[in-house]
């Protein structure tokens, strides 16, 4: 398994050059290795994204689909990045293809056989929390994880996994579901352990951030529940979109750059 545990602090830095009254942004270093000299990626490859409202948004995927149309080392390359969000999505409605609020046109087993997509980033867990007794115990967490990474190895793809990040953006372990959240992204890392998967750990590079950048309290006494890396305590801002993307970036050279073992 590669398990990345990296500085959300470097995640987030863009790096300019002023030129005159111009100024060139540089993508980040995670996206920077996806898209630039050596990258990993190959003509034709497909990036099959799976995940819940936070997926369907895109925002993240945007980052990485402008990022690759920008650079010299990847913009003829067509690589292909197909969004498969579900709204209130969860481990179990993924693999159903479908929940209360939306449908992805298949099952998993079926978009996997027709697609046949080289890698699967699987960026889910915050509705299986946040649901309560309507949402997912450890164990079928656990089970469908373990189902959907199989899944995926079977169609040939490498696998992702990456842990939930947060509901609500208190700094202090104030969010109602952290300790949840912390167990189910420890559930995700083991998984990909077990699975010899790549891993991303969100949830650690969002608390990381928030404990430096929502520091200060409000005139209640409270930290800000969300407009730091979210805009709701949940979906992400343009500053949530931008460490997501590099983190997952730097989730698939790591899958890219291992032998997938069938």
């Amino acid at each position: 398994m590669t398990r990345l545990l990296l500085s959300p602090l470097c995640a987030l830095l863009l790096l300019g050059s002023a030129r005159g009254a111009e100024r060139t942004a540089e993508p980040p270093p995670g996206v920077a290795q996806l898209v630039g000299k050596g990258t990993p990626l190959r003509a034709g490859m497909k990036i099959a994204f799976y995940g819940d409202s936070i997926t369907m948004q895109g925002g993240y995927i945007e980052v990485l689909r402008k990022a690759l149309a920008a650079s010299p080392d990847t913009k003829d390359l067509k690589v292909q990045l197909l969004q498969h969000g579900l709204n209130g999505g969860r481990v179990p409605t993924l693999l159903e293809g479908q929940s209360p609020w939306g449908k992805l046109g298949g099952t998993l087993p079926e978009l996997l056989a027709k697609e046949k997509p080289d890698v699967v980033v699987l960026f889910v867990g915050v509705n299986d929390v946040w649901h309560g007794e309507k949402g997912t115990t450890p164990e079928e967490f656990e089970a469908g994880l373990k189902k959907i990474a199989a899944l995926c190895r079977e169609s040939g793809a490498r696998v992702v996994l990456a842990t939930p990040a947060v509901i609500g953006e208190k700094p202090d372990g104030g969010n109602e579901h952290d300790q949840k959240l912390d167990q189910y992204s420890a559930i995700v890392l083991k998984t990909a352990a077990e699975a010899k998967a790549a891993s991303v750990d969100l949830r650690k590079a969002f608390v990381d951030y928030l404990k430096t950048h929502n520091a200060t309290k409000d005139a209640k006494g409270q930290y800000p529940r969300q407009g730091i890396l979210t805009y709701d305590g949940v979906h992400l801002s343009a500053k949530g979109n931008e460490l997501v993307a590099d983190l997952i970036a730097q989730g698939i050279c790591a899958a890219l750059g291992h032998r997938a073992e069938r």
